[in-house]
């Protein structure tokens, strides 16, 4: 009765995943592509540097990177800064489901269950 409650739950974990890969990778209009950046003069002077082109989350994270952050590196202020307490986040969601899983799934030895009776 275990492995088919395992399995079933098994199954209903991968089709979940399968759905939100699928939800998420429908087609989304891409904003801002980045081709027209010229990248060593922002990075030179990411404050006289010409924003009008971006469009969309990438325009905010341009214009209010700098002022905000204090990181020349877009991409680093983003994982580091803004996704830093998600990431934290997640991997306590991950620590917890495996310490669930092994407190769920562990099977006893019988020589230790014998020894706590007598």
């Amino acid at each position: 009765m275990k492995k088919i409650v395992c399995l079933i739950s098994l199954f209903v974990l991968l089709a979940a995943g399968v759905f939100a890969v699928n939800y998420t990778f429908k087609e989304v209009p891409i904003t801002y592509d980045g081709s027209d950046t010229d990248v060593t003069k922002l990075y030179a002077d990411p404050k006289s540097y010409d924003l009008s082109d971006p469009d969309g989350v990438a325009d905010i994270i341009v214009k209010t990177n700098l002022d905000k952050t204090m990181a020349v590196n877009d991409v680093a202020s983003v994982v580091f800064d803004y996704r830093g307490f998600d990431t934290i986040g997640e991997s306590f969601i991950l620590l917890s489901a495996i310490a669930g899983s092994f407190a769920i799934l562990r099977t006893r030895k019988k020589g230790k269950e014998e020894d706590h009776e007598a």
